[in-house]
């Protein structure tokens, strides 16, 4: 009795009335029963889809840019006038330049590369069966690639997690190993420790043969097909961009700048680009900064179009959820239209008992809203656990349907059902103010 006193002494009057009609068993809550359930099926329902299109377009997101950041960079510092950061034109290794843009905040690394495009050769021969002249044709593979030239202070952190086998090498000095891509070992037939013929074009033909010490794996197309690394003073030999004649300076094809913080690309772009931009150095060269989003645009275009998919499943499933608490409300209402003329004719107000309906249909959505966080919560930890819906990596750029979900997101997820279904409930129980009292009692 004590606990009972406790619980009820606080409650107002509509709340009190509103529970002990969603605890009464009379033939009215019988006919809404089955509506009611639907109602929070509905509910959960919105609940699981958004939790989960939010966790997989977010991991979506996150996972590719992760990928292609850990391989180009967000920003890129280069001669002004190129367009293509793999044949960019060299610049020189300014120190001067280099201290100042890390003291910028928020830079994690500014790293020189230099880039070399180039053919790679298979030297395992295959042979056709067609025949010409009676003699047999035979086939060597050529495929067209892009040497990414870095140094032992490169961030590496991402390149090692993309392993599938072998080991990154040191990248110090001229040191002629290289990493590349499992696509292109399984195209040309290589393996680790394969001594691999590379071909460059330059004023004449040159050939310069390779070791493969690992083989990586990223699911996106482009860099798979394109990307070798190998050391930074190879690549520089390669173009002739070692020295010069005084032997003071050195040759690359730009910086690659990595930040703290993704959220702050523009910013960041705009801080290098006041540093460089427009103000020859003391080479008379004029360097600009481009950002990853210009260079690789097509796949981030896609990216932020998962955006307005998202956006419109959001509101697809809210509306239909509007739409069953909407209709659960007036089925109570129209059942319960003798007891709303009891109220009335006691002296309850139209809002009094429009909250009383609110408070049962505001119960029904929090009932809905824990069954569907439940259900979908333990779908997204399923799937980021066991990997149980896979993908094609060909296509989709990763392997499996990544899964990533923040506190933040659930919450929003929540309040913003909660906060709508409500609202949208107000113009439904506006129907209690045109029952009348002296038709809607019935006496027995």
């Amino acid at each position: 009795m004590y606990f009972w006193v406790l619980k009820n002494k606080y409650l107002s009057f509509e709340y009190f009335i509103a529970d002990k009609i969603l605890k009464n068993n009379k033939k009215g809550i019988k006919v809404s029963k089955p509506i009611m359930r639907i109602s929070m099926i509905s509910i959960a329902l919105t609940i699981v889809v958004n939790l989960i299109t939010i966790a997989v377009v977010t991991g979506f997101q996150n996972e590719i840019r992760k990928k292609i950041v850990g391989f180009n960079a967000p920003l890129f510092i280069m001669k002004d006038g190129n367009k293509n950061i793999y044949e960019a034109d060299p610049i020189h290794l300014s120190q001067e330049k280099l201290k100042e843009i890390k003291k910028i905040k928020g830079v994690k690394s500014v790293s020189p590369v230099i880039y070399k495009p180039a053919l790679i050769r298979s030297d395992k021969f295959t042979l056709d069966n067609k025949e010409t002249d009676g003699k047999k044709i035979v086939k060597q593979d050529v495929t067209g690639v892009v040497l990414k030239g870095v140094d032992q202070n490169y961030p590496l952190t991402f390149l090692k997690s993309q392993l599938v086998k072998g080991k990154l090498p040191s990248f110090k000095g001229d040191q002629q190993e290289v990493v590349l891509s499992k696509k292109i070992c399984d195209d040309l037939n290589f393996k680790i420790g394969d001594e691999i013929a590379i071909f460059f074009v330059k004023k004449r033909s040159l050939m310069r043969r390779f070791k493969v010490a690992g083989i990586f794996e990223t699911g996106i197309e482009k860099i798979d097909n394109e990307v070798i690394f190998t050391s930074l003073k190879s690549v520089q030999e390669l173009n002739d961009f070692g020295v010069t004649q005084d032997n003071s300076m050195e040759f690359i094809s730009g910086f690659e700048v990595q930040i703290d913080n993704w959220e702050e690309l523009e910013k960041q772009h705009e801080n290098i680009a006041s540093i460089i931009e427009f103000e020859p150095n003391e080479h008379a060269e004029l360097l600009k900064v481009i950002n990853i989003l210009d260079s690789e645009n097509e796949i981030f275009s896609w990216l932020y179009f998962l955006d307005t998919n998202v956006l419109i499943i959001i509101i697809l499933m809210l509306v239909i959820g509007i739409i069953n608490i909407g209709s659960v409300l007036l089925v109570m209402i129209v059942v319960r239209s003798n007891f709303i003329g009891i109220l009335k004719a006691l002296g309850a107000n139209n809002w009094s008992i429009r909250k009383i309906f609110l408070y049962q249909t505001g119960s029904l959505i929090l009932k809905g809203m824990i069954i569907g966080n439940v259900i979908g919560l333990s779908l997204c930890f399923l799937q980021a656990e066991f990997q149980i819906l896979t993908l094609d990596a060909t296509v989709y750029y990763l392997s499996n349907v990544p899964i990533e979900l923040s506190i933040l997101n659930i919450l929003m997820i929540n309040m913003i059902t909660f906060v709508v279904c409500m609202l949208s409930l107000l113009i439904p129980s506006m129907v209690i103010s045109r029952i009348s009292p002296s038709k809607s009692i019935k006496f027995n």
